[in-house]
């Protein structure tokens, strides 16, 4: 996510303003939400939650936020997204200008829309949601805050059609009915492009939601015209799917979609992205649409200490090491840092002090210049930069129980493909791919490469697996193989 910090101020004390707290971890939040609310309302709460997700034709939808929409329950519904709020609410506020007037779609309680009205008051706002009870608590709280530039209305769309013409309209997790859905497969397990299938994308811009809502929106939009959307579309099925819901009716990217990490209490959630289109773009650059992974900065490194560090670095160190430095820290003991690049595919950087602490930093060559900025870091390294070095990048690992298990690395993301077809010497021991008709083509190989094992498994479904063990420990693997063979999709429900 881009660093924006223009309204992040004036944003968090709003939210507080609304009730909303910052939790970092599930037990105090669920802590909270026990204390605050009673048995039957949380029973009740409960219960709409599992009719919301069980119904996929939207009226559970309604009833869950209707039966929030009090000024007593909104801090218990809300906290827990109190992170996104703050990353997509700075990143729409300040796209906004030059917009005279904007349609929020799916306004809710209206918490960003009246931040949006508040950051703006020379624009119009109009806010629209399914939810009677959210659309009058909506209407409720501005009249409080007295926010003259924003008003809200009860409209179900499709199959209600929206009035008015605007230069704005912003859409943020509400084009899609269902969260559940994946998308467009690819190919094969082994790539990431897709076919153009015009009947498959209308079957699923129905099943979504997508084509009336998209659709109903575009009936008002300005001519000169923006839209700011934002869903649940990191998963490139998704994102290739709903990419082209957008081409094909005329809308293009006038910036680069902003791809967003948040925190919800303790869990980490990658969404988005955030796109800013419009049909007519005379006199705008527009950009193409990308139908590539998105890979974020860091994403192929890995750490681990102990044994796995240990024999990794063994294995990385008989091949290249370009630098190695040594000192000694009054605490730690004296300590070694050597860096290195395996077969034109890992830069790793590998730790060993005295006090027994071996720890192994290990990405591929997306991340090079990262493992290259730590060599310019450890070359003038203070005692207390060490210190903080070793902390960051091990900490949470140092007085934990060592795992005989762990692996000498692991990557779960889409560049895990780049580097399994970079592995040297690759002997394949054991492979299988499994076909359902459902859930698609799931690949699954057990093979060997340079004084490593490895595991690899791809969907075409872009879920991708890379794991490299040591060869003394190499019957993990074995294990692992043998047990994701019997349940390739995971565990039974």
């Amino acid at each position: 996510m881009e660093e924006n910090t223009e309204y992040h101020a004036e944003l968090f004390p709003y939210l507080q303003s609304w009730g909303l707290r910052e939790f970092r971890d599930e037990a105090s939040y669920y802590g909270w939400q026990r204390e605050t609310l009673s048995k039957e309302e949380l029973d009740d709460f409960q219960r709409l939650i599992e009719h919301r997700y069980g119904d996929e034709k939207g009226k559970g939808d309604i009833e869950f936020y209707d039966g929030l929409a009090r000024r007593d329950l909104i801090p218990i519904l809300y906290s827990q997204r109190l992170q996104y709020f703050l990353t997509i609410g700075t990143a729409v506020c300040r796209r906004i200008a030059p917009a005279q007037q904007v349609l929020d779609f799916g306004c809710g309680v209206g918490i960003l829309t009246i931040f949006f009205a508040l950051q703006h008051p020379d624009v119009e706002f109009v806010g629209i949601d399914r939810s009677p009870r959210s659309v009058e608590m909506a209407c409720l709280e501005a009249e409080k805050r007295q926010i003259r530039n924003v008003r809200f209305e009860l409209s179900h769309v499709p199959p209600q059609q929206i009035s008015g013409t605007y230069d704005l309209i912003l859409s943020t997790h509400t084009l899609f009915q269902t969260e559940r859905e994946p998308g467009i497969p690819s190919r094969t397990w082994e790539t990431f492009q897709r076919v153009v299938d015009h009947q498959r994308q209308e079957q699923l811009e129905v099943l979504t939601g997508v084509h009336g809502r998209l659709d109903a929106l575009l009936l008002v939009l300005g001519l000169i015209g923006r839209m700011l959307i934002f869903e649940k579309t990191w998963n490139l099925g998704r994102r290739i799917f709903f990419q082209r819901a957008l081409d094909a009716r005329g809308l293009f990217p006038i910036s680069s979609p902003v791809f967003c990490r948040y925190r919800s209490v303790d869990e980490e959630v990658a969404d988005g992205p955030l796109y800013e289109v419009a049909r007519n773009t005379q006199g705008v650059e527009t950009l193409g649409w990308n139908e590539e992974p998105y890979r974020a900065p860091g994403e192929t490194l890995y750490r681990c200490i102990g044994i796995a560090a240990d024999r990794m670095g063994r294995v990385l160190a008989m091949d290249q090491v370009s630098a190695s430095f040594s000192g000694v820290h009054s605490s730690f003991g004296s300590w070694v840092w050597r860096f290195g690049l395996w077969k034109e595919i890992f830069a790793w950087g590998l730790c060993e002090h005295s006090s027994g602490l071996t720890g192994l930093i290990i990405g591929g060559e997306a991340d090079r210049d990262l493992l290259h900025q730590l060599v310019e870091t450890v070359t003038h390294m203070t005692e207390s930069d060490f210190q903080e070095l070793v902390q960051d990048f091990w900490g949470d690992l140092i007085h934990a129980k060592e795992d005989q298990s762990a692996p000498c690395y692991e990557n779960h993301h889409p560049s895990a493909q780049i580097i399994y077809e970079r592995l040297p010497s690759k002997h394949i021991q054991q492979e299988s791919t499994i076909q359902d008709a459902q859930r698609g083509e799931m690949h699954i190989e057990l093979g060997t490469t340079t004084r490593l094992t490895y595991l690899y498994c791809a969907n075409v479904f872009d879920q991708r697996q890379l794991v490299l063990m040591d060869e003394e420990r190499a019957q993990v693997l074995r294990e692992y193989y043998r047990e994701s063979l019997q349940h390739p999709y995971g565990p039974p429900a």
